[in-house]
């Protein structure tokens, strides 16, 4: 098992805890619009902690969505009262990744999100960057090499071009330039190709 899927294991394992009078919340509670299962007899307990209700088939319903608890705020005693009397367990327990070691060597667990694309992705954004440098001080390396020959040959047909000189290579060009309609003619069938499609 890798440790990506150990990490996920260990940290999806939580455990709901209730909200506690005096404790410091961890998260946000927002106590969704319902129909609880409280009579009307607690309807001034809502109106004092100031959620508004209704009554509804004998049961009182939280019209609207309320921001109970604010995260980092103490929980006071009438909001952990109404949460145990809706018998909701707001905040959860469990265990934190802080370190993982693996191979004698200790790293921060947001490596584990790293993926092989992300990986590709840095790698051929250096490669990128190597290129550029190496091409612009004139420094031939294994990433500049492909772009400089590339470059160099269409100085080669630049040149040919604009001269009597001709290779193999050049005649194409030389041609086009001479009737660019030819250049036309060949474009033409690769433009009507999709309409032939669309009859079918």
């Amino acid at each position: 098992m890798d440790l990506s899927t150990i990490r996920d294991k260990i940290q999806g394992n939580k455990v709901a805890a209730p909200a506690k009078a005096g404790a410091f919340a961890p998260c946000d509670v927002v106590l969704p619009a319902q129909v609880t299962s409280l009579g009307p007899e607690k309807t001034s307990f809502f109106q004092a902690i100031q959620i508004p209700t209704k009554i509804t088939k004998g049961m009182i319903e939280i019209i609207t969505d309320v921001n109970l608890i604010k995260s980092g705020d103490k929980v006071g005693a009438s909001e952990a009262t109404l949460l145990n009397m809706l018998k909701i367990s707001p905040f959860s327990y469990g265990l934190t990744v802080k370190q993982v070691y693996d191979s004698g060597t200790c790293f921060d667990p947001t490596i584990l999100d790293i993926t092989p694309e992300d990986l590709r992705a840095k790698f051929t954004a250096g490669v990128r960057n190597i290129a550029a440098i190496s091409m612009q001080i004139g420094y031939p390396t294994f990433a500049s090499a492909p772009h400089s020959v590339a470059n160099g040959f269409k100085n080669l047909l630049a040149i040919a071009a604009a001269t009597d000189i001709e290779f193999e290579q050049a005649k194409l060009v030389k041609e086009y330039l001479k009737d660019p309609s030819k250049f036309a003619a060949a474009s033409a069938p690769a433009a009507a190709a999709p309409s032939k499609k669309e009859k079918s």
